[in-house]
Order: structure tokens, then sequence, then C-alpha cells
């Protein structure tokens, strides 16, 4: 689970969001709002339809066993959440509290040091879809994170929304697997 818990982690510190003008300093915006904690705040700047298709590959977790969904649920949503009040979050909330936990879980590595992040360009697909390259310096603990990610927005009106990437339905895959293993 500690595994999990990491990818997790240095899954969503290289994930960025954006809602407004700019993806770049959006992605800058994000990764000090990450830093504060800010975790309703980030879940407002994702894409609705990213957030949906979060949720639907996260959909397992209320799915456990009763006999594990306190600590199963807990463990992600905060000490009390159940089946019933995991399912009536709206996918905004859903991700907030999901992060929420997660970071949680890996401030128990120690805390989070964004030391440097690095914003180095942007690459235009179209007008509606742009690609920010980020390079960044995070310490979790004694643990050293250095990494060079792509972070996807799609423009909707006038507002960017992050992309969740790919990773994330592995990820998902990940924790499902873990979980049907300690049923076992």
């Amino acid at each position: 689970m500690k595994k999990i818990v990491t990818l997790l982690t240095g899954l969503l510190l290289f994930t960025s969001f954006a809602y407004a003008a700019d993806p770049e300093e959006l992605s800058q915006a994000y990764f000090k709002m990450l830093s504060q904690q800010q975790w309703d705040e980030i879940a407002k700047l994702y894409d609705p339809a990213s957030l949906k298709e979060f949720r639907e590959t996260m959909s397992f977790l209320v799915e456990v066993p009763d006999e594990a969904a306190s600590r199963v649920l807990g463990g992600f949503f905060g000490p009390g959440a159940t089946k019933e009040s995991v399912e009536a979050l709206s996918d905004q909330a859903f991700f907030s509290f999901f992060l929420r936990g997660v970071m949680a879980q890996a401030s128990q590595m120690g805390e989070l040091d964004f030391r440097k992040v690095e914003i180095l360009g942007t690459v235009a697909e179209s007008e509606t879809l742009k690609h920010v390259v980020v390079r960044t310096d995070i310490g979790v603990g004694e643990m050293n994170m250095e990494a060079m990610e792509v972070i996807s927005f799609r423009k909707q009106g006038d507002q960017w929304g992050l992309l969740m990437q790919g990773k994330l339905k592995g990820l998902a895959q990940r924790i499902k697997k873990a979980l049907d293993s300690k049923r076992q």
C-alpha cells in the first residue's frame, strides 16, 4: 500500500491544472496551492470531464466489502467516510477528498517540500489544447523526486482545465489489485 501511496503522490505532484488565462501561470499556481494543501481549490481547476473520468476509474472504492469499507474509504476520503457519503460527493469533491487523503498518507513519509518548479515552455497542439513542460525538484522526507513532465490543458469557452493523465488508469488498477489481494 505504501508503494501505491508513493506512486499516487508522485503522479499527483506532477499533474497540473488550469482554469483561467495562461496555462504556464496556472501551472505555477497549482504547485503553490499543492504546497499550501489547498485541495478544494485545486479540484476546482480540473476539466469537469477529467474529474468525471477519474471518479469512474476509481469507482471500485465504493464497492469494497462492508467489513473493509471503513478502513479503505477512511484512508482515501477521511475518517467517517461511508459508501453513501462518498457516492453523494460531486466529482469535484470526490477528487478533492481523495487528493487530501492521499496526501495525508504521503505525509507519513515526511513533509512535502517544493524545492524548485520550473516551467520550460508550452506546446500548442491547437487553440484549445496546450501542453506545458515542467521540471520539478520535490522532496518528501528523505526522498528526492526530480522529474520532467508534460501537463495537458483543454480550453472550454474562456477557461483552461487540466486533463487527467492516462497514468491514473494504471494507478487505479494497482490500487484495485492491492485491495483485491487483501481480500483473499
